[in-house]
């Protein structure tokens, strides 16, 4: 596809790269739109609201050039664009997406919000340098969110989130996390019901603000902060962060992981912190321990705690 042309839109006829990403979108509720590779400069929060799905190449970047909330808001309630059967009766679009593609914050904006979805798929894509969040996940159920990859390559961006999720019901697999302070924040706000699988939060490469001080992007750091009811995670990895899963409720943990890559000295973290009475499960798990870090802290009521490999000096907190 020739990059001067988006569904038929030449570039020539807006004053902007998301002028011309928008006008696609307006004249085609309920369609695919196709953003063919190249970087597109966002000067305003490109609006996804009309049931229009969008399919970028893996070359193409929405790079945020000045502050805005979000580089791209997905908002598009089943009456947006209604879908009829046979008999003409309105059924909801179950399939909508977003596919493939940068969405590039760059210390400007948050990447991507997405509201009032059911059955979305995301995946294939990146999110950079969001400001607060690299994907806020707002009400709705039923996201498939797979090959996601966030990271921060610049400072300034310390405390910001790669996935704030409020909705329920919702999977999340194959997500790699890099230097967000926060790795998955799953909110209390909403339903709960969600599960993570291979999802890998690690931290450390952007260096520390002044000498001596811990890496930028660790200060404070939690790879998964769960505070929603019934969070499954799955083969999940916790990998160099100040607290690795923080635990407000139900929860169960199999397969996970946490390690803490002593390249990046950091000291006195925490694998495990529970902030509930709830009920918790940790089955096959396996941690590392390394200089000043504790594995359990908080909370023992209702932990069933089987089958973990402990190494380097980790005891079963539970006896």
């Amino acid at each position: 596809m020739n990059i001067e042309e988006i569904c038929g839109f030449p570039r020539e006829n807006y004053t902007s790269d998301s002028a011309w990403i928008q006008a696609a979108i307006d004249e085609n509720p309920g369609k695919e739109v196709c953003i063919p590779a190249g970087v597109y400069k966002i000067d305003k929060t490109i609006n996804l609201s009309n049931g229009a799905s969008l399919r970028m190449d893996k070359g193409a970047i929405l790079l945020a050039v000045c502050e805005m909330d979000y580089v791209l808001y997905y908002y598009s309630p089943d009456n947006a664009y209604p879908v009829t059967d046979l008999v003409g009766h309105r059924v909801p679009d179950y399939n909508r997406y977003v596919i493939g593609g940068t969405i590039d914050g760059a210390g400007l904006a948050s990447c991507m919000s997405l509201e009032d979805y059911r059955h979305f798929t995301l995946r294939d894509t990146a999110f950079l340098n969001g400001k607060k969040h690299g994907l806020r996940v707002g009400r709705g159920v039923e996201l498939i969110a797979s090959n996601l990859y966030f990271e921060c390559n610049i400072s300034g961006l310390a405390g910001n989130t790669a996935v704030y999720a409020i909705g329920g019901d919702n999977h999340y697999t194959d997500i790699i996390v890099v230097d967000y302070t926060v790795g998955f924040d799953i909110s209390k706000e909403g339903h709960g019901a969600n599960r993570l699988t291979r999802c890998h939060v690690w931290g450390g490469p952007l260096p520390p603000l002044a000498e001596g001080e811990d890496c930028e992007m660790l200060v404070n750091s939690v790879g998964f902060r769960l505070d929603a009811w019934d969070t499954l995670l799955r083969d999940c990895y916790a990998d160099t962060n100040k607290i690795g899963f923080d635990v407000y409720n139900a929860v169960r943990m199999l397969g996970c992981s946490y390690y803490n890559n002593f390249a990046f000295k950091l000291n006195d973290t925490t694998v495990i912190r529970k902030n509930t009475d709830e009920q918790m499960i940790v089955d096959g798990c396996l941690f590392i321990k390394v200089e000043r870090s504790t594995l359990f802290e908080g909370n023992k009521e209702n932990v069933v705690w089987n089958n973990n490999i402990l190494r380097e000096g980790f005891e079963n907190p539970m006896k």
